[in-house]
């Protein structure tokens, strides 16, 4: 019997070299055993007592050579290894993990651009939201950009989040021969506000005056500094799309 659990750890290491500055990621998926296999000639290259198994967990994560741990609940002692194997069986007050996989990117910010458009063109990464972007000044209604952001993996732009409204607001959209307005997720159902995933939507950013029509989905108007605008269903705006990436 074993048991499957992820730690995801966020290891961020800024380098600066002339000014160029780059972010480590790791992410480590360990996997718990109940009976590892056990050699008396193994010992552990590291050992030294914490206060939780995560902190094993935790540390084992930062060694590049760790391959599996065994933490006491008892003496609170961690013991990291090279290998799969063991030096003695383990006890009930004993946790065994096992390294399953071990990814690294050198820099985070190169690794999140390919994700966001590396088969998606179009789109941009802003790394100080963050968000995935892409803005689409071609006239569609609503029905049409919903499935044209979908057909990349992607979504209308959800503004859940202050950061990312201040991000909307420095955006600059233009006015085209045939659109001023940008869909952007949001539906009203009778009188509740909701995102396309079915959230709740809990700050609003209406423009002053607005909404002012009780129409039912939400846009960016040009000239509107970001706030909202209600906007038809049925009438044709340009759309922002975002797209959700996973960095493991």
């Amino acid at each position: 019997m074993k048991s499957l659990f992820s730690k995801m750890w966020l290891w961020l290491t800024l380098i600066s070299v002339n000014g160029v500055s780059s972010l480590v990621y790791q992410h480590t998926t360990f996997q718990r055993h109940l009976n590892p296999v056990h050699d008396n000639r193994t010992s552990p290259f590291f050992s030294s007592t914490v206060s939780t198994a995560q902190a094993c967990v935790i540390k084992c994560h930062n060694h590049p050579s760790c391959e599996s741990l065994v933490y006491d609940k008892v003496s609170f002692q961690c013991s990291l290894f090279e290998g799969k194997n063991i030096g003695e069986k383990i006890t009930s007050s004993q946790v065994y993990n096992q390294v399953s996989t071990k990814t690294v990117h050198q820099n985070i910010i190169a690794h999140a651009n390919n994700l966001c458009n590396g088969d998606s063109p179009g789109y941009f990464y802003n790394e100080s939201v963050p968000v995935c972007y892409k803005i689409d000044t071609q006239p569609r209604l609503m029905d049409d950009a919903v499935m044209f952001c979908g057909e990349s993996g992607g979504h209308l732009l959800r503004i859940d989040t202050e950061i990312k409204q201040k991000f909307v607001e420095s955006v600059n959209l233009e006015t085209t021969s045939s659109i001023f307005k940008y869909r952007i997720d949001g539906k009203k159902n009778n009188t509740v506000w909701t995102f396309s995933n079915n959230q709740p939507i809990k700050r609003f950013y209406w423009y002053p005056g607005e909404p002012a029509d009780n129409i039912s989905s939400i846009g960016l108007r040009v000239g509107y500094g970001g706030k909202w605008d209600d906007v038809q269903p049925s009438v044709l705006h340009g759309c922002i799309c975002e797209k959700d990436i996973k960095f493991n």
